[in-house]
C-alpha cells in the first residue's frame, strides 16, 4: 500500500503543476471535471513513462486508466508488476 501512496503523491504533484487546485482528491475524475484535456493525457503518459520507468503501449490508451490519481496509481503499479520497460 505504501508504494501506491508514493505513486499517488508523485502524480498529484505533477498534475498540480498543470492545474490550480488546493486539494486534489485521488478519486476525482480529472477529465469529466474538465480539469485536463486530451493533450494533457499525452503529456501525462510521457511523464509516467519517465517517472516510473514503464512503457505505455497502444493497449494502454484506455482513458479509464488515467481518469483519477487513484486509477493512475493502479495503472502504474500494474505496469511495474508486469516488468514492462
Amino acid at each position: 500500500m505504501q508504494r501506491k501512496q508514493e505513486i499517488q503523491e508523485i502524480v498529484k504533484n505533477y498534475i498540480g503543476t498543470r492545474i490550480s487546485l488546493d486539494d486534489l482528491d485521488e478519486e476525482i475524475n480529472i477529465f469529466e471535471e474538465g480539469l485536463v484535456n486530451s493533450l494533457f493525457a499525452i503529456e501525462l503518459m510521457t511523464f509516467l513513462e519517465k517517472a516510473f520507468a514503464i512503457k505505455v503501449g497502444m493497449d494502454d490508451l484506455d482513458m479509464s486508466y488515467y481518469r483519477s490519481i487513484h486509477a493512475i496509481a493502479d495503472f502504474v503499479m500494474r505496469k511495474e508488476a508486469e516488468g514492462v520497460v
